[in-house]
């Protein structure tokens, strides 16, 4: 399908006219690429760029000025990090409408993380037909792309940076590397007044817990009850508790444990409510999961609670300073699990260092 290609072996730059963006990741993945999709609008302010993501970050995306059009990718189940090929027929027919509006440029801003994930983004790129194929070459599975960075398994620097190199292969000038925090998380009018419902004054010091996640981000309920029960022990605050509709279990077991004692938004929230929340709160405490990201760029002071994930590319004290990581070295981290029996690097974080980190923030 053609070698490794630059800016310079493009065609006249003028003659781009439609660039797609796919990002499969979550809400912390897109966040993070919003540097380099700026970068990006601005090599190419005259050509149409369209974002292809899941439901999530497309609700997201909506909110950003670089897309002149957002395609919900509906056929990838997050959770799971699989593609759903029980629907491969309508599958199909999505990805032959797409190679119909004839994309000069079709962008990967994920790493590759196995051999038959590569296959399936092979077939995505392939089938979609555009001339310029960028992306991550991670441990050299990126062989359908004809335009890539290297890129290993781990990662050696942010996640950021690897979007922002990629664009770079277009000639997209990547210097600026600020986020646009004023795009969400600005209005805190319709927080505020659901807040105000729940008896939370505009005077309360807010605590946000973010228990939920990839199931292998968790961890344990119980020690984020324990942190919670020591917390109204020693603070004047009101907790709030969030998360996504597909947490609501979670909702269950804390309601029944903390009952009046906490504010349950879980399910409540959109995505930019979300962001609102953590601007107006004065502490989020969170697994490694998208509200982790969004504190980070809000520079809302923040304890974040690190498994098995890749703390290199996605440590948040490299946006934000008002930042604690608990983190464990264990054999098995890091690692790429969406589910795992041990949580060995979870459960060696004690409620106590979860703690002591809240109060330090909070300057007790």
């Amino acid at each position: 399908m053609g070698g490794p290609q630059t800016a310079r072996a493009m065609k006249n730059i003028k003659d781009i006219r439609k660039i797609l963006v796919i990002n499969l990741g979550g809400i912390g993945d897109f966040l993070l690429s919003t540097p380099a999709l700026r970068a990006l609008k601005k090599c190419f302010p005259e050509a149409s760029i369209a974002f292809m993501g899941v439901s999530r970050t497309c609700e997201m995306a909506r909110s950003y000025a670089y897309f002149d059009r957002v395609i919900p990718f509906t056929f990838y189940d997050e959770e799971k990090r699989k593609f759903l090929f029980t629907r491969s027929f309508q599958l199909f027919d999505f990805l032959r409408a797409l190679r119909k509006e004839k994309f000069d440029i079709t962008i990967n801003m994920r790493t590759i993380v196995s051999f038959f994930g590569a296959l399936r983004m092979a077939f995505v790129f392939w089938t979609i037909g555009s001339q310029y194929r960028l992306g991550r070459d991670t441990e050299g599975r990126g062989f359908f792309l004809n335009m890539k960075i290297p890129e290993s398994d781990a990662g050696d620097k942010l996640e950021m940076d690897y979007d922002l190199a990629t664009v770079e292969l277009l000639g997209a000038d990547i210097s600026d590397r600020s986020f646009d925090a004023g795009l969400f998380g600005q209005d805190l009018g319709s927080i505020a007044l659901l807040l105000e419902k729940e008896g939370i004054k505009t005077s309360d010091r807010i605590i946000t817990v973010n228990p939920g996640g990839m199931l292998s981000h968790r961890w344990p309920l119980e020690n984020f009850i324990k942190v919670i029960e020591d917390l109204l022990k020693r603070v004047s605050c009101k907790i709030v508790i969030m998360g996504g509709a597909q947490e609501l279990g979670l909702s269950t077991r804390l309601k029944l444990r903390l009952g009046s004692n906490i504010v349950d938004l879980i399910g409540r929230l959109s995505i930019l409510d979300s962001a609102a929340l953590l601007k107006r709160s004065q502490l989020l405490i969170t697994n490694d999961t998208g509200p982790m990201h969004m504190a980070a760029i809000l520079k809302t002071p923040m304890i974040a609670i690190f498994g098995g994930g890749y703390l290199t590319r996605f440590d948040p004290r490299k946006i934000s300073s008002s930042t604690i990581v608990l983190s464990k070295n264990v054999v098995c981290a890091p690692c790429a699990k969406a589910q795992c029996a041990s949580l060995k690097c979870l459960k060696e974080i004690s409620p106590d260092e979860v703690l002591k980190a809240a109060l330090r923030l909070l300057g007790v």
